[in-house]
């Protein structure tokens, strides 16, 4: 075949997949054989679209899904970790038995695999700005403990107290005089690049939180999940991403599993351990709701039935493990929210019509 040939039809030499080959025999008669007929690509990719396609779980997979599902094809993303211990059963890992492992799950082993729900880009975006400013946030805190730290091997102290990089910024150059003076060491030229960085990592957390509380005063759900106390954009809108539909879960308590909130339960025999929470689902949704749960339970003053459960559990049980329940039943509540289309009310009286 010569090159010009070659653009426009494809000599199949290896057995086709079973799927493509019966397409191809339906249309070109059972008397001839796929293999041995030069095929145009668009023949074999129209063929190839009534085949299903299994892609496992990764940072291109949402990208890759998407792109498939456009052209046609049947796509179905399952777990990797659960496809890495099916492919696991051969003795030998190579590319050929990867494909072939994958190619069998997706003819007889997706009944017992999780598939995976791939959001919609508006979601990725509402994702990316969240990690964003929980980085930005996260590598101030880091940096302003780092000078925390130069400054006190030289005997100094930052005073503790204040969010803003202002006043962290002219208590740490208090300190950089102070040693300058008695120590005679001036770590100033040093440490004053980090105190802009610090500010610039400040200007752009704000930023990005100025445009999420837009995204959730326009969005009627997060303003519904905003009622309850504890709750502010960024958990609304964290939540509200890590679900996107909420009618892919057919019980209130998967939500909570879904985040990763539900005990461990190991059993073999006779023997049943409770452990600690899976920790399976998303982090940054599951840290998000600890911290509201915390921030409801330490600091609103008004009486809330949901809280006076969670300050009897926590005399129970002690605090730390009863936030961690309580933010449990603050996502069950907020999916109950969102699936029945209420709002949230602080008497007992809500409990009436929300199981949880």
């Amino acid at each position: 075949m010569t090159q010009a040939a070659s653009s426009t039809a494809v000599r199949v030499k290896r057995r086709l997949p079973p799927a493509v080959e019966e397409v191809l025999t339906k249309r070109l008669g059972a008397e001839t054989n796929p293999a041995d007929v030069p095929l145009d690509r668009a023949t074999l990719i129209d063929a190839m679209r009534s085949c299903d396609v299994l892609v496992p779980t990764g940072g291109l997979s949402p990208h890759l899904a998407g792109k498939l599902r456009e052209q046609g094809f049947q796509v179905a993303v399952l777990d990797a970790l659960q496809v890495h211990r099916v492919l696991s059963v051969k003795r030998n890992k190579t590319d050929t038995n990867d494909a072939r492992g994958i190619a069998e799950i997706t003819r007889s082993g997706r009944d017992y695999l999780t598939e995976v729900y791939v959001k919609s880009n508006l979601c990725f975006e509402v994702r990316a700005s969240l990690i964003m400013r929980d980085r930005l946030v996260k590598q101030r805190r880091e940096t302003e403990a780092m000078i925390r730290g130069l400054v006190r091997v030289y005997g100094g102290r930052i005073e503790p107290g204040s969010d803003s990089p202002a006043t962290f910024r002219e208590r740490a150059i208090d300190q950089l005089c102070l040693i300058a003076d008695t120590e005679s060491v001036d770590l100033r030229p040093r440490v004053v690049p980090l105190l802009d960085l610090c500010e610039r990592f400040y200007i752009e957390a704000g930023r990005i939180e100025r445009e999420l509380d837009l995204l959730a005063a326009s969005n009627p759900v997060c303003k519904r999940f905003m009622e309850i106390p504890g709750i502010g954009t960024i958990t609304a809108l964290s939540f509200y991403s890590a679900i996107e539909d909420p009618t892919r879960f057919r019980h209130v308590d998967d939500v909570a599993a879904y985040l990763g909130l539900t005990p461990r339960v190991y059993q073999s025999g006779e023997s049943l351990t409770h452990s600690g929470i899976s920790k399976m689902g998303n982090q940054l949704t599951r840290t998000h709701l600890v911290g509201a749960a915390t921030v409801m339970l330490a600091n609103t003053k008004s009486f809330i039935t949901l809280k006076d459960w969670g300050m009897k559990l926590s005399k129970r049980v002690g605090f730390n493990k009863a936030k961690v329940a309580f933010a449990r039943k603050l996502a069950s509540v907020m999916f109950s929210l969102w699936r029945d289309g209420t709002h949230f009310m602080a008497k007992a009286a809500m409990w009436d019509h929300i199981a949880i």
